[in-house]
C-alpha cells in the first residue's frame, strides 16, 4: 500500500517505460482486491467467534440459575440423586469445552421437564423451559460454525496468496522497467528503490484480548489480575520450552490484550480484591485472535 502511493505523483516518469502502465494497473487492483478479501477474512472470523461466545455466556448463566434451583427443589423433597446431577456451577461450566456445556444444559432441560409442575415456586415453568431449549439449541447451532469459517478461511488464504504472487510478479516487472532511468531520474530511482523496501515491525500479532466486567452490574473491572497457564504442563506448539505463567492486568475499561501467545490450552486463574477467582479455559491457536470475556461476582 505504501508503494501503492508512492508511485501516484511520477506518472511522467514512469509512463514511458515499457509495460510499466500496465504492470502499474495491475498490481493496484490487485492490491485492492487483497485489501478486499483479508477485511472480509477477519470479518467473518470474529463475527461468528464472538456470536458462540455470547451464546455460550448466556447458557452458562441460565444454566447456574438452573443448577440453584434445583439444587433446593431437590433438598426440600429430600431427592440426593436429582442434587447429585444438577451439583455444578457457572464457575465450573466455564472451565467446561464447548460441547461439555451443551450436554450439562440438555441435563437441567431433561431433569426439570418431567417434574415441571412442581417447580414453579422455584421460578422454573414451562416457558422458562421453553427458554432454555432454545438457548440450548442456539448455543449448539454455533458451537462448530468458528471452525467452519477457519475451514473457509483457509480457501481465503489460498486466495489472498494468488494475490500476492500476482502482486509480486507486476512489481517485479515493474522493478526491471526502472531499472532504465537509474542514471538520467537519480533522485525517483533512490526514492523508487526506498519506497519499495518492507518493514518488518517485529510488533507479532494479537493472540489473545478481552474484558473483565461485573456479573451483575456489567461494569468494567480495572486491576483484575489474568494468569494464563498451560494445562498440564506440556510444551506449547512452536516453543522452544513449555510456557511458563503469563500474567496481566484488566486496564481502566477492563480490556486486556495478550500478544504471540504460543498455541495450546490455557487455564486462566482471574482474581480481583472483593470479588470471588475465577478460573476459565480458553485454547490459542497460531494465527487466530481469541476473545475472553470474564464476569466476576463479588463475595
Amino acid at each position: 500500500m505504501t508503494f501503492r502511493d508512492f508511485q501516484v505523483p511520477y506518472t511522467a516518469i514512469t509512463n514511458p517505460l515499457p509495460n510499466y502502465t500496465t504492470n502499474s494497473t495491475t498490481f493496484v487492483n490487485t492490491v485492492n482486491q487483497i485489501q478486499t478479501v483479508a477485511e472480509q477474512q477477519k470479518m467473518s472470523k470474529k463475527g461468528v467467534t464472538v456470536i458462540k461466545n455470547q451464546f455460550k455466556e448466556s447458557l452458562i448463566v441460565m444454566s447456574g440459575d438452573y443448577a440453584r434451583k434445583l439444587g433446593v427443589y431437590a433438598k426440600f423433597t429430600n431427592n440426593p440423586t436429582l442434587a447429585e446431577d444438577v451439583k455444578f456451577t457457572e464457575s465450573k461450566l466455564r472451565k467446561m469445552a464447548d460441547t461439555a456445556v451443551k450436554d450439562y444444559a440438555q441435563i437441567l432441560y431433561d431433569r426439570a421437564q418431567p417434574i415441571v409442575a412442581s417447580l414453579a415456586t422455584y421460578g422454573i415453568t414451562a416457558a422458562t423451559q421453553t427458554a432454555l431449549l432454545k438457548a440450548i439449541t442456539d448455543y449448539n447451532a454455533s458451537i462448530g460454525k468458528p471452525g467452519a469459517v477457519r475451514v473457509e478461511g483457509g480457501k481465503t488464504t489460498q486466495q489472498l496468496d494468488a494475490l500476492f504472487v500476482t502482486a509480486d510478479n507486476a512489481l517485479a516487472s515493474m522493478d526491471l522497467a526502472v531499472e532504465i532511468v537509474k542514471l538520467t531520474q537519480v533522485d525517483f530511482y533512490n526514492s523508487y528503490k526506498k519506497a519499495r523496501k518492507v518493514i518488518e515491525t517485529g510488533v507479532g500479532s494479537l493472540a489473545v484480548k478481552g474484558f473483565v466486567t461485573d456479573a451483575i452490574s456489567g461494569e468494567a473491572i480495572k486491576g483484575a489480575t489474568l494468569s494464563f497457564v498451560l494445562e498440564g504442563g506440556a510444551m506449547a506448539k512452536g516453543a522452544k520450552k513449555a510456557a511458563e505463567s503469563v500474567v496481566k492486568k484488566s486496564a481502566d475499561k477492563g480490556g486486556f490484550n495478550i500478544k504471540s501467545l504460543p498455541s495450546g490450552m490455557y487455564s486462566v486463574i482471574v482474581k480481583k480484591v472483593g470479588y470471588a477467582d475465577q478460573t476459565a479455559t480458553v485454547a490459542v491457536a497460531d494465527g487466530d485472535l481469541t476473545e475472553l470475556i470474564i464476569q466476576l461476582s463479588k463475595n
